[in-house]
């Protein structure tokens, strides 16, 4: 498999962020917006996890990922939920066309996605979830992304091993319910935002990634703020919103 610099760039990227990552949530939402931009035709990645034998998901690029994903756990059905539960690899070429899960492609379909890859995700000789990577095409995914994937999905594992290592009086159990109520404050965040100013679940996600970037405050403390005071902290005023529906 033959990389460009870019593609090169962006693992080195991610082994960086992996190795020196404190923070699981933070580092699994870097990693997949780093899946989302170095496996080509990828639109949007995910991760799930497992916690007490219920799904969720913890990270992801967009919310139009998260929503793929979810999906899933409403019908208890789906590629990513088999990924982690069988520790097989899942490649749908084309999700109009397979029957495997009938009432979960149908919704996907619906929303625009036409084909993904869940790869199952390993940690301390378990598997504890999968991640997945979504396209707006059909067939998008050769044999030379999946690989790509599942070197990204190591790393993954890698980052929640590290984490365990890291915070030594806390096990990765633990550190992956910590990961779902954060996830859980992100998606109150979220709602709070498009109820305010009608903007899409994308739009609002953006907005609360934005203001993090701009302030470097980690996602869920702006999605905490956003919570408790219903307002959407201010940047500095150099700074120019880009998602749509941003203004005030």
């Amino acid at each position: 498999m033959e990389l460009s610099e870019d593609q090169l760039r962006e693992l080195t990227t991610l082994t960086a962020v992996v190795l020196g990552q404190g923070d699981l949530v933070g580092t699994l939402e870097e990693i997949t917006r780093i899946a989302t931009r170095l496996v080509p035709g990828t639109d949007g990645t995910s991760i799930t996890t497992f916690q007490n034998g219920r799904p969720s998901a913890v990270a992801f690029s967009d919310a139009w990922a998260q929503e793929l994903d979810e999906l899933q756990f409403d019908e208890r059905e789906g590629p990513c939920l088999d990924a982690s539960r069988t520790g097989n690899l899942f490649r749908i070429r084309d999700l109009s066309q397979d029957t495997r899960w009938p009432a979960y492609t149908e919704r996907a379909v619906k929303l625009g996605a036409s084909s993904s890859v869940s790869i199952p995700l390993h940690a301390d000789g378990a598997n504890f979830g999968a991640m997945n990577l979504y396209s707006r095409n059909p067939d998008t995914f050769t044999g030379e992304a999946v690989a790509l994937g599942e070197i990204i999905a190591a790393q993954a594992g890698n980052a929640s091993q590290v984490a365990s290592a890291y915070f030594r009086h806390r096990d990765l159990a633990e550190q992956l319910g910590e990961a779902m109520r954060s996830r859980a404050v992100i998606d109150q965040a979220i709602g709070v935002l498009m109820a305010q100013r009608k903007v899409t679940a994308d739009a609002a996600f953006g907005l609360l990634r934005e203001v993090s970037q701009h302030r470097n405050v980690k996602l869920r403390l702006i999605a905490q703020e956003v919570v408790d005071t219903g307002v959407l902290p201010a940047p500095a005023p150099s700074w120019s919103p880009s998602s749509p529906g941003s203004r005030p």
